[in-house]
């Protein structure tokens, strides 16, 4: 019999979590140089660091000199800003899944190494304002994950510990932020991350959010949860 999860909260990761922004990221970075762009992998493992640190990466792979790089980076960042931020589309069942949690008494929150300009373009575009407690972005004045202040800060809009929030990601950024959180780490195994054991530790591994569901217990009332 497997033993269902207890929490009093969820915080989620963004991209390569609940929603596939990779598509839409690398088409940028092509359609501003087309054919020149390094190799995928090594992009998606960038993209858990943010945004603007994938399109650097892109940048300094085709061109070594600071000015040109920087216009090359900011150039990608724009295209995908102005016609490619939207084509992201959810994981399956992720869209119904967030609304279960939430019907069934889970406050949930977002912290995520976007900025927020484009992740409340992408919460409106999705329906998904609604849903969040809290969103924690990268410009909100504290450090990147995978330092845990972010994580910490988000959880206690939350709960009253941050120990009493699943935290549930993608990458070895999340998952290390997560431990040096002091929170437990669920790992979406259909994300950016490049080997299964860069999502250590973690209490459970999924592909499809409804296996991560199944786990979870009723959320749990602050005044239940042990502080010990």
């Amino acid at each position: 019999m497997i033993t269902p999860l207890h929490y009093t909260a969820i915080v989620f990761d963004l991209d390569g979590t609940l929603i596939d922004t990779w598509p839409s990221l690398f088409a940028a970075a092509q359609a501003v140089a087309p054919g020149c762009a390094p190799r995928p992998d090594v992009l998606r493992h960038a993209l858990s660091e943010g945004i603007a640190p994938m399109f650097e990466r892109a940048a300094r792979h085709l061109t070594p000199t600071g000015p040109e790089r920087a216009a090359l980076a900011s150039a990608m960042h724009h295209d995908y800003l102005t016609r490619k931020l939207t084509d992201a589309q959810p994981y399956d069942g992720v869209d119904i899944a967030l609304q279960r949690l939430a019907a069934s008494g889970y406050p949930l929150a977002l912290c995520t190494n976007r900025d927020r300009a484009s992740t409340e373009i992408l919460l409106r575009h999705l329906g998904w304002q609604s849903l969040f407690r809290h969103t924690q972005c990268l410009d909100d004045g504290l450090p990147a994950k995978p330092d845990p202040q972010p994580l910490i800060a988000t959880a206690l809009h939350v709960a009253e510990h941050p120990s009493q929030v699943l935290f549930v990601g993608d990458s070895h950024i999340d998952a290390a932020c997560a431990q040096a959180a002091g929170m437990h780490f669920a790992a979406h195994l259909g994300g950016y991350h490049t080997h299964a054991h860069d999502l250590r530790p973690a209490v459970v591994w999924y592909r499809h959010i409804d296996e991560l569901s199944q786990r979870l217990a009723q959320p749990l009332p602050v005044m239940e949860v042990n502080h010990d």
